[in-house]
């Protein structure tokens, strides 16, 4: 696949020191995994599969300004052929405990190390932790984490986690958010709303943020009863110090309900362009000066 050609230079942002750190990280921590790069990012193959990271800008928006906040990291998998796969492909091949707990070490270098250097180091990388599709694995990895980020040197706070669970994993949440807190980072509980058990679970993990299920915010704008419901429910939690996360914003209806309930990052198509329009607006005005 052209895409995965191999670069001999490195990409811009990426240094020899950070690549050979972390692939000798991988080795100490039992990853046969080889690290290559093309022009834009880092990725590598891992039972066939190409994997890579995608980065989902998330931004407060006040006064019809977004102002970036944050990334939030996103596992890319590819086939030889150029086709993708949805990200819990590999984790639905069952492997072995060992297998499977390489391949979770192989994405966190690669989100982290991809993160510093296409965005670099001045803003946070949200983790989202899924318990539910890989096999309870997660918990393996905590202190992995701890050592990698020490290796390339990024404070565990510019790292919050998200946590997906469900009633299968709810015990495996409580201790993976302690075991995180431990450990420096912040903690929220995504896909909120989805479960018939969100409120409880909020209440016993008292999290430092909630991101809504994308599919609440759709119901919500289709049916005014359940608008209704989240504009009720949602700015309470936000007040009581809830921060509060809404995703895949594809229109301005979407983001006033958003707004309307306090929230603090919001991401979607919409303020990717948003972002993308103001970046070349102060492009264009510098260069104006310049000249």
């Amino acid at each position: 696949m052209k895409r995965f050609k191999p670069a001999k230079a490195l990409p811009a942002g990426f240094t020899p020191a950070m690549l050979a750190a972390c692939q000798q990280f991988l080795q100490r921590e039992g990853v046969a995994a080889r690290l290559q790069w093309n022009e834009q990012e880092v990725f590598a193959s891992f039972d066939g599969w190409w994997l890579s990271s995608g980065f989902i800008a998330q931004a407060r928006v006040r006064d019809g300004q977004c102002q970036l906040l944050q990334y939030a990291a996103r596992l890319r998998i590819y086939g030889q052929f150029g086709q993708t796969l949805p990200a819990n492909w590999l984790f639905a091949m069952n492997y072995g405990e060992a297998k499977a707990v390489a391949l979770l070490k192989l994405i966190r270098v690669l989100h982290v190390l991809n993160h510093l250097g296409r965005n670099g180091r001045h803003l946070p990388l949200r983790i989202d932790v899924d318990p539910r599709i890989c096999h309870a694995y997660s918990d393996r990895i905590v202190d992995f984490t701890a050592r990698l980020l020490d290796v390339l040197e990024f404070p565990a706070a510019q790292a919050p986690m998200l946590l997906l669970l469900d009633s299968r994993t709810g015990e495996l949440g409580l201790s993976l958010l302690r075991r995180y807190r431990q450990n420096g980072h912040g903690v929220g509980l995504g896909d909120f709303g989805a479960g018939h058990q969100d409120l409880l679970r909020l209440w016993r993990l008292e999290p430092d943020g909630l991101a809504l299920a994308p599919s609440f915010m759709g119901r919500a704008i289709m049916y005014p009863t359940v608008r209704e419901q989240l504009l009720a429910l949602v700015p309470q939690l936000v007040e009581q110090g809830f921060a509060l996360a809404v995703e895949d914003i594809v229109c301005d209806n979407m983001l006033e309900l958003a707004l309307n309930m306090g929230a603090e990052h919001c991401s979607g198509p919409l303020l990717s362009e948003r972002l993308k329009r103001q970046r070349a607006a102060r492009e264009l005005d510098l260069s104006k000066i310049a000249c």
